[in-house]
């Protein structure tokens, strides 16, 4: 009898071993596409971008603008629109793209743009400076500063209550457009990886925190970049910490 029921479970374990596994295939490459607002963007407007369906667990997808041959990346996979839109303006080209599960997938897609300036730009540029016509930038992207922008004015950040009370914290790390008023025209939060390379996945962090610390800095006030004894615009990170 003992015999006999080692055949038995011998002979069920040999079906199911032999039972072809049902894979979880992933979508098309042609399945994919980038989410944008049915709407053009307005000078100085900001839109996350987002592919659906999501990509495979543990792959990252590379955002980025393209213009003509070349392609700058969004990290994080926001699109800022110029601040400055002339009329006759191009759509804006944005791409995604990804490669996993033996397949690679590339999409794009265009955001109209609508003709405007936003409110600070005509007195934010300092001498040789102008703003980039495709996306929230200043050109020379770079500039050696003889002086850096200083803080002179902080507001504290309003600390979520549905933060506070999970007891959440964070510290969130902003860039910030320094116009050569001193004033902030822009402000976006930066992102984090864990790892690197090929294997960094983004960190995840509390979409409220972030919020009230882009909204905070947004309100600094600061001494102006410096070249040459003369204030310019220019961008600087900086930190919001939320403790309890």
């Amino acid at each position: 009898m003992r015999t006999m029921a080692i055949i038995l479970a011998s002979m069920l374990l040999l079906v199911v071993a032999t039972q072809p596994l049902t894979a979880v295939a992933a979508p098309p490459a042609s399945a994919y596409r980038i989410v944008l607002p049915r709407r053009a963007l307005g000078a100085g407007e900001h839109v996350d971008l987002k592919l659906e369906p999501p990509a495979p667990p543990g792959v990252r997808v590379s955002f980025a603008i393209t213009v003509g041959a070349m392609g700058f990346g969004l990290d994080p996979p926001t699109y800022r629109a110029p601040y400055v839109i002339p009329p006759g303006s191009s759509p804006a080209k944005v791409t995604a793209g990804f490669s996993a599960q033996g397949m690679r997938v590339g999409v794009s897609a265009e955001i109209e743009l609508l003709p405007a300036s936003a409110p600070g730009t005509e007195d934010c540029l300092g001498p040789g400076q102008s703003f980039s016509s495709v996306w929230g930038d200043i050109e020379p992207g770079y500039t050696p500063l003889d002086q850096l922008p200083q803080l002179v004015r902080s507001v504290e950040p309003e600390y979520p209550r549905s933060a506070f009370v999970r007891g959440i914290e964070d510290t969130i790390h902003v860039r910030a457009l320094i116009c050569r008023s001193g004033r902030v025209l822009d402000a976006y939060a930066l992102s984090s990886y864990r790892d690197t390379g090929a294997n960094a996945q983004p960190i995840e962090r509390d979409p409220k925190l972030v919020e009230a610390a882009v909204a905070a800095v947004r309100q600094y006030v600061f001494s102006p970049g410096i070249v040459a004894g003369q204030p310019v615009a220019v961008w600087i990170n900086t930190a919001v910490a939320f403790r309890r």
